[in-house]
């Protein structure tokens, strides 16, 4: 088998609170007796089915991993973040009088990106952020004070498919909690996205725990086991069913890092045909008659949405390490990003894109995640450079983004964007005001990323990183501006909002809003 990218991961905690229900994340240790390469996600979980929340309720705590970006280079940063030349301190700034942001050197000509934009998406390559339960109206006064427009809301929807403690259990009856998101995103004008994160930390030859740092040996077992795989339908088949019963889109970005981990597991040959799996062999009706490979598996859980939810829009998961070398940490400057990208197609393609059953459909978008941290905080995996002289950078990844898109024939969405900026005074690098400088990229060059491919932008903050809402409830923060890296002090803008960003996203993506890109 060859090699696959190591994954790091930190401790942190995600609780619900109980009056507005925002996120507050922390980065901890390894606990004894545990291993410490992995995450843990613990929810406190409302135990009613109220939304949106309007009065404390009793919690219970969930815990969970959540999957992230990782590179060869054991999730160290690929440099060391210097000093550049660019700006000076102590510039304050006020929403009408902001100076601009930084874009970076735009990427040049990048492969033009292919394929159908789902009937629900904008026409125009459009934002999304993680918000977690009864939280939407905090994006509607974002809307109503700066214009800014989300289109997609985001959860994880995990646990395990056999733990005891999955997403199906949060609210009662089963899968209600799905239920409640739908219908608030939608009351307030959303469109529902989740991610769908269950076969690694379910139990099967190993228990769920083993997830963490052995993911490409949890996935493999769970899905040659034909036990947890009866699970893992049944549970597939639950969100589906409450999906169909909501009726309106649905964004489902599916299994984030197993198809990557399935593309290693091909020896070379990078189809999934190769792969071992319990489809027809786990008994499960829906599933049966469909071939007991990774391939037989996509084509299950196709004809399911088929089955019980036509309307939901599924995202096959495209990983920037699957075909070798990692496009998002990778400072190699011969790195052969054509390659990478046919191989990784390949194997897409296979994997239910290219020569389904009569009857079966196909995967509308692939998803892609760029990293699990901001650039800024212990534990980030790497700084992109925005003036792509250095590698990594963005020219390199649209390169390989937009040639991905050609031969999968399909548009892209990015999710788990890191939040963080190098603009605002807030971003000291202190807990929850990391830096990164992909979301002013990304506002910068817009243009680019559409037609490299990319239809939408959904931001979060992976783990433990930068929010957008005032999750560390510190409220209005302007420290010193720091020196990090191309930014020798450039954080020089005063901030008059209490969000964790400083408000960058809610200013310029409002901004954006005035003259958006529209899709090719």
């Amino acid at each position: 088998m060859k090699p696959y990218p190591a994954r790091k991961y930190t401790w942190f905690g995600l609780v619900f609170m109980h009056t507005c229900l925002i996120v507050l994340l922390s980065a901890c240790q390894g606990m004894p007796g545990q291993v410490v390469n992995k995450t843990i996600l613990s929810l406190e979980v409302p135990a009613t089915a109220t939304v949106p929340a309007t009065t404390p309720t009793e919690q219970t705590a969930i815990s969970m991993l959540v999957p992230h970006q990782g590179g060869k280079n054991g999730g160290q940063p690929s440099k060391t973040p210097s000093p550049g030349a660019t700006g000076t301190p102590s510039t304050a700034a006020t929403p009408g009088s902001l100076g601009s942001p930084n874009p970076g050197t735009p990427p040049g000509p990048v492969p033009s990106g292919t394929g159908f934009v789902p009937a629900a998406f904008p026409s125009y390559l459009s934002f999304g952020v993680m918000s977690n339960p009864g939280t939407a109206s905090v994006l509607d006064s974002m809307h109503s004070q700066n214009g800014t427009v989300f289109n997609f809301r985001y959860q994880y929807l995990t646990g395990g498919v056999n733990t005891g403690h999955g997403w199906e259990t949060w609210n009662q009856p089963a899968g209600q909690y799905a239920t409640n998101y739908m219908q608030e995103s939608a009351q307030h004008g959303y469109i529902p996205a989740f991610v769908y994160y269950e076969i690694c930390l379910s139990n099967g030859p190993n228990p769920s725990s083993y997830c963490g740092g052995h993911n490409i040996q949890q996935d493999t077992a769970n899905l040659a086991n034909a036990g947890t795989m009866q699970a893992y339908y049944a549970n597939w088949v639950l969100m589906l069913q409450k999906i169909g019963a909501f009726g309106k889109p649905v964004l489902v970005i599916v299994e984030p890092d197993l198809w990557g981990f399935l593309q290693n597991a091909t020896n070379g040959t990078n189809n999934a045909a190769n792969v071992p799996a319990s489809v027809n062999s786990s008994g499960y009706p829906d599933a049966a008659g469909f071939p007991d490979t990774a391939q037989g598996f996509a084509w299950a859980l196709l004809h399911m949405r088929d089955k019980y939810a036509p309307n939901a829009i599924l995202a096959l998961h495209a990983s920037c390490w699957a075909a070798g070398d990692d496009v998002a940490v990778s400072t190699n400057p011969n790195m052969d990003v054509t390659g990478l990208a046919q191989r990784e197609a390949t194997f897409l393609n296979s994997a239910g894109l290219v020569g389904n059953p009569t009857g079966v459909s196909s995967w509308d978008v692939l998803s892609n995640d760029v990293a699990d941290f901001d650039s800024g905080q212990p534990g980030g995996r790497s700084w992109w450079d925005r003036y792509n002289q250095t590698f990594p950078n963005f020219a390199r990844y649209l390169n390989f983004i937009g040639q991905l898109s050609q031969n999968t024939h399909r548009r892209v969405v990015m999710w788990q964007v890191p939040i963080g900026n190098q603009y605002f005074d807030t971003m000291d690098n202190s807990p929850g005001h990391y830096q990164d400088n992909r979301a002013e990229y990304i506002l910068g060059n817009a243009a680019s990323f559409a037609a490299a491919g990319v239809v939408a932008v959904l931001f979060g903050p992976g783990n433990g990183g930068t929010m957008n809402t005032d999750a560390m409830n510190d409220g209005v923060t302007n420290p010193a501006p720091i020196s990090s890296y191309e930014c020798n002090y450039c954080n020089n803008h005063t901030s008059i909002y209490p969000d964790d960003d400083g408000g960058y996203l809610r200013i310029f993506i409002g901004q954006y809003m005035q003259h958006p890109v529209s899709l090719p």
